[in-house]
């Protein structure tokens, strides 16, 4: 697992930048010595949920100047990942931003992917599908309806309170099986998420289908929250942020994750359904999810001319 991310990392420093060298050489020609940067890929073998999130903090830190390389450490659920990085085990944690406000974490307030974790499908049994299809409100939804969660999943009470009814598991391959055999009857997932899942037999892949002309929305994504005791890596990924964001890179990143995945979904064929009463932590960048500007233009995501600093 830990040599996959490994990989993973270097071959995206090396396609960001058009250079053949590893992340951790074009580094050391910048710096005396690479500054380690601890991050963890929670998931299992063949989960793909994180991918775009270590792939991304390696774009930022680059953008922010190199110098930096970045280790994916072992997976880790979010609860355990909040502690490594309060402890200083790891150094850079991609959390929920409703954590953000209770984390004790510094948090870069940057949404990795727009809001997109907060556009939600809902994913059933066939027969179940059309009912699911024809609900009139939000409302029904939460009557005559049990969705299934991950029982660390950080925003699991927030739901609860909300008024979801839940049956949670403790297995992320898990709740697939658990949503073929009845234990209930939908689970929602995010846009970026599903595609993988839908591809892969173990998980949304067998015997189960995408309810169509539906989706939810509500204003979740993760930002990355680093440990307090490294305030310049922080301010590091927050400089480089900016400066993809203004130099396209964050773009064709974003793009070539998702680009494919939010036109198989058809949002623009579905009723966007808005979970009214979903908390947001003072301070949230609420412009910045933008994910429903970018369903309705005719690009996923237009990058601007390149011209901001490395």
């Amino acid at each position: 697992m830990r040599g996959r991310w490994r990989m993973l990392a270097v071959l995206l420093a090396a396609v960001i930048t058009g250079a053949a060298a590893p992340l951790s050489a074009q580094a050391s020609a910048a710096a005396p010595a690479a500054r380690e940067v601890r991050f963890p890929g929670r998931g299992e073998p063949g989960d793909h949920r994180f991918d775009f999130s270590a792939e991304l903090l390696v774009l930022v830190l680059q953008r922010a100047g190199g110098g930096w390389d970045v280790r994916v450490v072992e997976a880790m659920a979010q609860p355990q990942a909040l502690q490594a990085a309060r402890d200083g085990d790891v150094d850079v944690v991609a959390l929920p931003s409703l954590a953000s406000e209770r984390s004790r974490l510094i948090v870069v307030r940057k949404p990795l992917r727009r809001g997109l974790l907060g556009m939600r499908l809902l994913l059933a049994r066939p027969p179940d599908a059309d009912r699911l299809m024809r609900i009139e409100s939000l409302e029904t939804l939460k009557r005559d309806f049990v969705m299934g969660y991950g029982d660390t999943w950080m925003d699991r009470e927030v739901l609860a309170d909300l008024g979801f009814r839940l049956s949670t598991g403790s297995s992320y391959p898990g709740l697939f099986d658990m949503l073929r055999a009845g234990r209930f009857d939908y689970l929602h997932r995010g846009i970026n998420e599903l595609e993988p899942e839908l591809a892969d037999a173990r998980l949304a892949g067998r015997d189960l289908a995408v309810v169509p002309g539906i989706a939810l929305f509500y204003p979740l994504d993760d930002y990355f929250h680093v440990t307090p005791r490294r305030p310049e890596l922080a301010q590091a990924i927050e400089r480089g942020f900016k400066r993809a964001l203004g130099d396209g890179s964050y773009a064709a990143l974003f793009n070539r994750h998702f680009e494919a995945a939010m036109r198989d979904a058809k949002l623009q064929e579905r009723s966007i359904i808005h979970v009214s009463g979903y908390p947001v932590p003072p301070g949230t960048p609420l412009e910045d999810f933008d994910v429903l500007g970018l369903v309705r233009s005719t690009a996923v995501f237009n990058p601007p001319s390149i011209n901001a600093p490395r």
